[in-house]
């Protein structure tokens, strides 16, 4: 029964993770390349609206309609729980008899694995804060990219509706 609980925790550690190096690192970098990349008008739109396409579908399970930001950003805030409790249930508390290099109950060996599991724990919470913090600055951007857009689409409506700013009457002058 214990080697199958260990078994069942450490799969589904491994998937958490594997999932963060190969879902949500590359997804949301890719989303801000594009959204902070300077391209044309045209350009432009069609990357922020592949942004949308890709982020702000709306998917309904049920009578549930979510959107699919929202389900990154909360799994995203799921691991970085995890990852912190793992942190703060491991390794802080003062009840842990070893402390520094040395202790009277365990081997170099033992010592060397808690060393490493309390490093990977340290990279897991990391790694997770910066999943996080790219999935909100992917909303965020994305958020103020669309209004660009459409701010830039209705100054193109109103010059060609033959609507001049001073800055177009100033030129002339000159």
């Amino acid at each position: 029964m214990k080697y199958e609980q260990i078994f069942v925790t450490t799969i589904g550690s491994m998937m958490t993770w594997g999932h963060m190096i190969w879902i949500f690192f590359p997804i949301p970098l890719f989303c801000l390349v594009l959204l902070l990349m300077p391209l044309p008008r045209n350009l432009e739109k069609y990357g922020t609206g592949l942004v949308e396409r890709i982020f702000f579908t709306r998917v309904s399970v049920g009578p549930l309609i979510i959107r699919l930001v929202n389900v990154s950003i909360g799994l995203s805030l799921l691991i970085f729980a995890m990852a912190s409790k793992t942190i703060q249930r491991g390794f802080g508390s003062a009840h842990v008899p070893c402390g520094g290099n040395h202790c009277p109950f365990h081997t170099g060996e033992t010592m060397w694995y808690r060393k490493a599991a309390r490093f990977r724990a340290e990279r897991n919470f990391w790694l997770s804060l910066f999943t996080l913090v790219l999935w909100l600055l992917v909303y965020n951007i994305y958020s103020l990219k669309k209004q660009i857009v459409k701010l830039r689409g209705d100054l193109e409506t109103i010059s060609s509706d033959g609507y001049k700013t001073k800055d177009d009457s100033s030129k002339k002058e000159e």
